[in-house]
């Protein structure tokens, strides 16, 4: 996954923007920060336009106040997923994680 809010300032435009662009960028970064210097045997390359979530300014104190008023209305509801702690999926899994740890009355 490449791109974001800096796909323009990475890529150019995403009209300008081939996929044999995309991959071979790929494959450098591969090749860079794994040591990888073969070809790939097989490659999909996608553009998905707008699909990163970006967070707004002050969006974690938001989730803390959330949070906060869940907790203090001992509301049945825990808020996990890439809408509140970060938009990867190891940050999703830690989401569940914690969560979980929380019912249950432990932490992580």
């Amino acid at each position: 996954m490449m791109g974001g809010a800096w796909f323009q300032n990475e890529f150019g435009t995403p009209k300008a923007v081939t996929t044999e662009g995309l991959l071979a960028r790929a494959t450098e970064a591969v090749r860079c920060h794994l040591g990888v210097s073969v070809s790939p045997s097989w490659s999909n390359v996608a553009l998905h336009r707008d699909c990163i979530p970006q967070y707004c300014l002050g969006h974690f104190q938001r989730v803390d106040c959330m949070r906060g008023f869940i907790k203090n209305n001992n509301l049945a509801l825990s808020l996990i997923g890439s809408a509140y702690d970060g938009v990867s999926v190891n940050d999703v899994i830690f989401s569940g994680r914690t969560a979980v740890a929380e019912l249950l009355g432990g932490g992580v």
